[in-house]
């Protein structure tokens, strides 16, 4: 079997050495590498590689910076692999990376685009397990939870992987077609995912293909054309991609249910101090398992307070601590609840167990929290 690579290069020379390195031990026999330089002004083609261990080595440069998209289309017309697979420079691969890729494709029936596992070099936690969508905004699935947490370990069908590492058939591609020059840097991936579903494919997030991903390392340009990509994006899509956040929430809740089954009896109270505008989402799904929940819901934050640490005793009155209903506390992020161990401890011992869970769908017990999130 013959794959094609391309690497889309903007800058970012401080990482690519190790890049190249890595995918030199990830690369598979038969491996065409196409090399597309997007007008950088630093001198990237210097640690180009050229040679072994790829069967080619195709070298091509764009005048001006065109944007990731019109890069990685480029790349599409020079490949002539049965897969197809595009890599962004600011990743670490692991060594088997790119077999599982390529092995998950050809063992699976309707298979369309396929992307990785993105860990975060920095804290070896999610950053990319694939995205989903709420009916006015999209996340990063179970952003931030441990790599090696269950549900992390879950090759799962998803509408959107991630688009650092993403790799499809030659007749998926020649199906969906080039990516959306419109979108100059961002968006392109998420657009050309949800082409594939339209037509029928199945997309897969492959949790046993593993990268460490820097993200956004080549400069203001990254950033370019944002608000413009978004618009194009939700006037494209608004009305024809599934809204499946609620799906991940529910996995989410059975796996902790799974492990704590004495808490479906628990009278929970959720604790809303999200700001995201699918809140509701998350309520419906805690008040199907716990019923009557919706009706004890508290909402306690405010888009005033804006983004950063919550500190529980300062935004809750002074006797909550005391209070004797457990919480379920909606955050936007669970490290938003990071510095609160005295609160949960205290919370322990007056009412036990409780449950916290954000709006990417991660969702931890209280004690799982302080035990993972809030060491000692």
């Amino acid at each position: 079997m013959r794959l094609s690579v391309i690497v889309p290069v903007y800058n970012g020379l401080s990482f690519l050495p190790a890049f190249f390195d890595s995918l030199a031990a990830a690369a598979l026999p038969e491996t065409q590498l196409i090399l597309v330089d997007d007008g950088s002004s630093e001198r990237v083609s210097e640690v180009f590689p050229s040679g072994s261990p790829y069967r080619e080595v195709v070298r091509i440069r764009n005048p001006m910076n065109l944007g990731y998209s019109a890069a990685v289309n480029r790349g599409f017309e020079a490949a002539d692999g049965d897969i197809v697979i595009q890599l962004n420079t600011d990743l670490i691969l692991h060594s088997d990376c790119l077999e599982k890729l390529v092995a998950w494709i050809d063992g699976t029936p309707n298979v369309g685009i396929v992307g990785s596992k993105l860990i975060f070099p920095t804290t070896g936690r999610v950053q990319h397990i694939g995205m989903a969508f709420g009916a006015l905004s999209w996340c990063h699935v179970y952003f931030d939870m441990a790599a090696d947490h269950p549900l992390c370990r879950r090759t799962r069908k998803m509408q959107i992987v991630t688009g650092a590492t993403v790799a499809m058939s030659r007749p998926v591609l020649q199906a969906v077609g080039p990516l959306d020059e419109r979108y100059y840097n961002c968006n392109e991936d998420i657009d050309h995912c949800l082409e594939a579903v339209k037509l029928g494919y199945d997309n897969y997030t492959v949790a046993d293909s593993v990268a460490y991903h820097w993200v956004s390392q080549s400069g203001p340009p990254r950033f370019s054309g944002i608000e413009e990509a978004d618009a194009l994006f939700w006037i494209k899509w608004s009305g024809a991609r599934q809204v499946d956040i609620g799906d991940y929430i529910d996995e989410a809740l059975d796996y902790v249910l799974d492990q704590r089954p004495e808490l479906a009896g628990y009278p929970f109270a959720p604790l809303n101090l999200s700001t995201t505008r699918d809140d509701e989402i998350f309520l419906d799904r805690i008040d199907r398992r716990w019923s009557g929940a919706l009706a004890r819901t508290v909402h306690r934050r405010t888009h005033s307070l804006g983004k950063g640490p919550l500190l529980l005793p300062m935004l809750l009155p002074h006797r909550a601590v005391l209070e004797p209903i457990p919480y379920i506390y909606f955050v936007n992020g669970c490290a938003d609840l990071a510095s609160n161990r005295l609160w949960f401890e205290n919370r322990l011992r007056t009412v036990g167990e409780e449950i916290i869970a954000d709006s990417t769908g991660a969702i931890f017990t209280a004690s799982e929290f302080l035990a993972e999130r809030i060491p000692v």
